[in-house]
């Protein structure tokens, strides 16, 4: 199973991640969002970033999660490589981000993206696993 796929869409940019387990399907889609946001070859692991949000319900939590991680890029300037997810409830998560702070020298950047939307936002569970849909503002 992939770990995520690329969504294309008419003004905005989504993609689906995939997990056995709902951890996995969160640092998931923070790695999808991670490579829209720029080429994760050129971002090293040298630095970490704890993170820890809250949520009405889990595809609330999602949404602020993937929020979180767009903006410790946004306003302290980070690229992530790879993310590990901690805890997990129906109303919180918190994990790890490793990364480093951006060098217009050394990173490859994508996408400008602005936000992270309800649209079409999608969180399921099958027999396979977990699989999230998620729509980002360009």
């Amino acid at each position: 199973m992939p770990r995520f796929h690329i969504l294309e869409h008419t003004a905005d940019v989504g993609f689906e991640a995939f997990g056995s387990s709902l951890p996995e399907v969160f640092e998931n889609a923070a790695r999808g969002l991670a490579t829209l946001i720029a080429e994760p070859a050129t971002v090293e692991p040298r630095e970490e970033v704890r993170m820890e949000v809250k949520g009405a319900d889990l595809p609330d939590l999602l949404v602020n999660w993937l929020s979180e991680v767009l903006f410790q890029h946004d306003a302290e300037r980070w690229l992530f490589h790879d993310f590990r997810v901690d805890s997990l409830d129906d109303h919180a998560v918190s994990g790890i981000a490793w990364g480093e702070k951006i060098d217009p020298g050394r990173h490859q950047t994508n996408l400008m993206v602005k936000a992270i939307t309800y649209h079409q936002l999608g969180l399921q569970q099958s027999a396979g696993g977990w699989r999230a849909q998620v729509y980002v503002d360009i």
